[in-house]
């Protein structure tokens, strides 16, 4: 986490290194992602950086718990202000809000797709699990909901479905780069959201819901 003398910047400058940062992380995996980078555009020295986080690490720590708990916060905003109990409407609105915040905001985006699915270093390695954990977990509170109110089979393995759920799920931001030929590197190096519109990902979402719950029988 950072160091006191961070929070004692600027907001200012405070903002500017965290853009920064992000924009470098978001571009590049935790191994080739360089400190050297960053402090030449945010104009400081690399031994002040050292001032506010212990090393490359902590920095990208403290990235990666900001974009998550950006991300979770604002999914469960949209849910928690919905009366919606049907599990398949309620876990679409779940993966339309994760899509849009995650096409919206493509450096968060991204910083969370390598911290995932791409971990190149041992000392990174713990985040990946954490997070997949925490997605993992996500689904899974929501499939034993539905199965409980009796809106899902008892007859299929719960395990199974969480899995399927799960890695369909993370499967949406590649069917939709590629469906609406978005790069979400490209769109950090922009500083752009995506064009994509929302009903664009709702008519996505739609498709895949309706899959899940009906399979292609």
């Amino acid at each position: 986490m950072p160091k006191e003398t961070f929070f004692n910047l600027s907001q200012e400058k405070r903002n500017k290194i965290t853009e920064l940062a992000l924009e470098e992380f978001a571009l590049h995996d935790y191994r080739t992602a360089s400190l050297s980078r960053i402090v030449e555009k945010a104009g400081i020295s690399k031994g002040s950086m050292y001032q506010y986080f212990d090393d490359k690490k902590e920095l990208y720590l403290y990235l990666v718990k900001l974009a998550a708990d950006t991300k979770f916060k604002t999914i469960d905003r949209h849910i928690s202000s919905s009366e919606v109990s049907d599990f398949f409407e309620r876990y679409k609105m779940i993966i339309y809000y994760g899509a849009r915040f995650d096409f919206n905001e493509p450096r968060f985006a991204n910083i969370l797709y390598h911290a995932t699915y791409e971990p190149t270093d041992p000392d990174v390695v713990a985040i990946s699990e954490e997070l997949k954990g925490a997605s993992f977990q996500y689904i899974k509170d929501a499939v034993e909901e539905g199965v409980r109110e009796g809106q899902l089979r008892k007859d299929i393995s719960k395990d199974f479905m969480v899995f399927a759920l799960y890695h369909l799920t993370i499967s949406l931001r590649d069917y939709l780069s590629d469906k609406f030929n978005f790069s979400f590197k490209d769109a950090v190096k922009k500083g752009a959201g995506s064009p994509i519109s929302d009903e664009e990902i709702m008519e996505v979402i739609e498709e895949f819901t309706l899959f899940f719950k009906q399979g292609i029988e």
